[in-house]
């Protein structure tokens, strides 16, 4: 998991829309959402805001994952936290699985569009045939 994955995780944990975290740590409108999307890095600049204005995150575990979410320093909601990480983790897994799936799908109803056009094609064609040959007939 990336550090702006752990972030996404945070954000959700503490119901804190994307929208109002990148405002809060004065981000471009949308920016924490697109590196969201194509999982890109974040940077130190940004991980020190991050860092600054909310201070109950455990800034180890957001870089490498070790550690608890929530620092010992907030230790009423290490439970909830715990709980929620493992929740997360297993519904995020199953939403990864789901969209894998859903791009095979994809990808064969892709085939079987392909399929059909041929058929359609092949069909149009014989029909063409023989609409000429009986045109050629008559007219013989």
């Amino acid at each position: 998991m990336k550090p702006i994955e752990r972030i996404a995780m945070y954000l959700k944990f503490r119901n804190i829309y994307p929208y109002s975290f990148e405002k809060k740590i004065k981000l471009s409108n949308g920016y924490f959402s697109k590196q969201l999307r194509h999982l890109g890095s974040v940077g130190s600049d940004i991980l020190i805001k991050v860092h600054e204005h909310y201070p109950d995150l455990n800034i180890l575990w957001v870089l490498i994952g070790e550690g608890q979410m929530i620092c010992d320093d907030w230790v009423g909601d290490q439970g909830q936290a715990g709980q929620f990480s493992s929740n997360y983790l297993m519904e995020n897994g199953k939403l990864k699985i789901l969209e894998e799936d859903l791009e095979k799908m994809q990808f064969v109803l892709k085939d079987k569009e392909k399929i059909i056009s041929l058929y359609e094609f092949m069909l149009n064609n014989n029909t063409l045939s023989t609409t000429i040959a009986d045109t050629a007939t008559n007219n013989g």
